[in-house]
């Protein structure tokens, strides 16, 4: 008889270069926005009011949007990825079942051979734009088709999705362990 298997794992995404290059041009142009308002001043004086508080609301909501964390569930062999946005909003990015993962390995040492294979769709759910230190995965899915998902599991979510596998590639990627 075989427990149920449910693991659940939570990855904060690093800024990168991309995150702080969004949040220092965002701040720039919220600035500019906010320095041609106040010149404008004088025409009507209620406008640079109204631009200044959209402009800092804006410039919030951009910046807080760059905090990203993603979930990884894994329960008896469906796997499961979302995308959590500044901790309130959650968007389901894939899910599959372990039997229809069709190649797996580390990211790092197959990215050259990944860039050129096609798939229905990428996505990145690691803890870094690069993928450094990520596993991925190729693998048929209801909502997204072929896909080749690049995510940084732990160790216990690797072994619940393991006694699932298709059983060859499974021995093909970990061996006899």
């Amino acid at each position: 008889m075989m427990n149920d298997i449910f693991v659940e794992y939570m990855v904060k995404k690093k800024m990168g270069a991309k995150d702080i290059a969004i949040s220092i041009g965002v701040s720039m142009l919220g600035a500019l926005l906010i320095f041609v308002s106040i010149l404008l001043a004088g025409v009507t004086p209620m406008i640079p009011f109204i631009v200044i508080c959209g402009v800092i609301y804006g410039v919030y909501w951009v910046i807080s949007s760059r905090s990203v964390e993603f979930e990884y569930s894994v329960t008896n062999g469906d796997i499961s990825i979302d995308k959590i946005i500044n901790r309130k909003s959650r968007k389901r990015l894939t899910s599959f079942d372990a039997k229809a993962i069709e190649e797996m390995g580390k990211y790092t040492e197959n990215e050259k051979k990944l860039r050129s294979r096609r798939v229905d769709k990428t996505i990145f759910a690691s803890d870094t734009d690069e993928g450094k230190d990520a596993w991925y995965v190729i693998a048929k899915s209801r909502k997204t088709g072929l896909t080749l998902l690049v995510f940084s599991p732990n160790d216990r979510c690797i072994e619940a999705i393991k006694p699932f596998m298709d059983r060859r590639l499974r021995f093909e990627i970990f061996g006899r362990r």
